[in-house]
C-alpha cells in the first residue's frame, strides 16, 4: 500500500526518482511494470500493472459509442504510457506528461493507497492552499455525518425503552 508525500527530481532526462519509501513497497509488492497518465488538477497518475489492468477491465465502461465515457478515456487511457522501473530506482516520465503537469525538475510524489500521484512542486503548493479551507468541509461532510448517526438512538433501541 503506497502513501506519504515524498519530494523528488526528475533527472534531464525525464526520469524520476523514486524515493526509497515507495521503492520498498514495489520491490515488495513486485510492482515493477507501471502506467502513467494523466491525472486531475495537473498532476500525473501511476498504476502499477494489476491496478491498471483492473481498472482499464472492470472499472472503467468501455462503450465506444457513448461520447462522455469516449472523452474520459482518451483523456486517461490514450494518454498512458507503459513504464518499468530502472536498476536505479527511476521510471521515465514522458515529456508530454511533464508538460501536461507542469513537472520538469523538482516533483512530489504521493501515496495515494494504490496508486501515485506525481505533482509539479508548485502546482502541489498552490493546489494545497486553495484547498485548505475546503477540507475542513470534506471533514465534516464525509465523518459528521457517521458520529450524528452513531450518537442518534436506533428506532429498536427506543421501542425497547417505551
Amino acid at each position: 500500500m503506497y502513501y506519504g508525500e515524498a519530494h523528488t527530481a526528475l533527472d534531464e532526462k525525464g526520469r524520476l526518482a523514486v524515493p526509497m519509501q515507495f521503492r520498498r513497497v514495489m520491490e515488495t509488492m513486485d510492482h515493477d511494470t507501471w502506467f502513467i497518465t494523466r491525472g486531475y488538477d495537473d498532476s500525473l497518475f501511476l498504476f502499477h500493472k494489476e491496478r491498471w489492468d483492473k481498472l482499464i477491465d472492470e472499472e472503467i465502461p468501455n462503450d465506444t459509442l457513448n461520447p462522455s465515457i469516449l472523452d474520459f478515456r482518451r483523456f486517461l487511457v490514450g494518454s498512458a504510457m507503459k513504464v518499468k522501473v530502472d536498476r536505479q530506482g527511476r521510471l521515465s516520465v514522458p515529456q508530454y506528461l511533464r508538460e501536461y503537469a507542469g513537472v520538469d525538475r523538482d516533483g512530489v510524489l504521493l501515496g495515494m493507497q494504490d496508486h501515485l500521484q506525481l505533482w509539479s512542486e508548485s502546482n502541489w503548493r498552490e493546489f494545497n492552499r486553495r484547498q485548505a479551507a475546503e477540507y475542513k468541509k470534506m471533514a465534516a461532510e464525509l465523518f459528521g455525518t457517521r458520529k450524528r448517526e452513531a450518537a442518534e438512538p436506533k428506532e429498536e433501541a427506543k421501542d425497547a425503552d417505551n
